[in-house]
C-alpha cells in the first residue's frame, strides 16, 4: 500500500514541474491534478473519469500507470448496487353474481324475441324495408397506366472501428455513444496489437495517438495530435 497522491507529487517535484506544466501535458485540469495529489477523488467528475486522470498523470511522470489505478481500485471500492425488489399487487377476486339475476335475465331476454317475432310476423307488406339498391359498378382503370416510383438511394451500412499500434504502445479510453457514455474499454494497447469495435458510434481518447493506426471499415481516421492525447468521436 502507498499513497497515490504524494507519490504523484513526488514525481513532479522530482521533474521540476508546476501543475500548469502537466496540464499542457496532459489536458487534465490544474484543479483536478491538484485533487488527484491531495487524493480528494470525491471532487472529482466520476469514478471512471478518476482512473483515467491517474492512468494519463502517472503515464505522463513515467510511473507504472496499473500500479496506482489498481491502488485507487483496493482502497476505494465500487459500491454495490442495491437489489430491487418488486411487489406484484394480488388479483383481486371478481364478484359471484347471483343465481336470482342471472335466471331474471333469461326471461327478459325470452320476452324481448317473442315480442320481437310476433311484430316482425304481422307487418304489412308496405311497411317491410325494401331492398337495398345495386352496388354500382366499380371504375375501370383505363389500360397501360404506369405509376412511377421515387427514386431510392441505398443508405451506406456502418462499418466495424479498427485500432491498430504501429509505432508503439498508446492507452486508450473508450466510450460507447459519446464521451458521457458507459465505458467499453480502458487500458493500455501495445505495440503489434490491435483493437476491433462493433458498428456503433464511440468516443475515444488516445493517450499517444501518434503510435496508432485507426480505420472504420475500408476507410482511415486522420490522427493529428503529435505531440499530446486527443479525443475523437468515430
Amino acid at each position: 500500500m502507498f499513497e497515490i497522491g504524494e507519490s504523484l507529487a513526488a514525481a513532479r517535484r522530482a521533474q521540476r514541474l508546476e501543475l500548469v506544466d502537466v496540464e499542457a501535458l496532459t489536458r487534465i485540469r490544474q484543479r483536478n491534478l491538484a485533487a488527484l495529489e491531495a487524493e480528494h477523488f470525491d471532487a472529482l467528475p466520476g469514478r471512471a473519469y478518476t482512473r483515467a486522470f491517474l492512468r494519463t498523470y502517472a503515464t505522463a511522470l513515467g510511473l507504472e500507470a496499473d500500479q496506482f489505478v489498481a491502488e485507487f481500485e483496493h482502497r476505494y471500492p465500487e459500491p454495490e448496487e442495491a437489489e430491487l425488489h418488486v411487489v406484484v399487487p394480488r388479483r383481486r377476486r371478481r364478484g359471484h353474481v347471483s343465481r336470482r339475476v342471472l335466471v331474471t335475465l333469461a326471461v327478459l331476454g325470452a320476452l324481448v324475441g317473442i315480442v320481437a317475432w310476433s311484430g316482425s310476423s304481422h307487418q304489412p307488406a308496405s311497411f317491410r324495408p325494401l331492398a337495398p339498391p345495386p352496388a354500382k359498378a366499380a371504375a375501370v382503370r383505363p389500360a397501360h397506366v404506369v405509376t412511377a416510383k421515387p427514386a431510392t438511394h441505398p443508405v451506406p451500412k456502418p462499418t466495424a472501428l479498427v485500432i491498430r499500434a504501429l509505432r508503439g504502445d498508446c492507452w486508450l479510453l473508450v466510450r460507447r455513444g459519446g464521451a458521457g457514455g458507459p465505458v467499453v474499454y480502458e487500458g493500455t494497447l501495445a505495440r503489434g496489437e490491435s483493437l476491433r469495435f462493433g458498428k456503433a458510434k464511440v468516443w475515444v481518447r488516445f493517450g499517444a495517438p501518434w503510435n496508432v493506426a485507426v480505420r472504420r471499415g475500408t476507410h482511415g481516421v486522420a490522427v493529428t495530435s503529435k505531440t499530446a492525447p486527443q479525443n475523437l468521436v468515430l
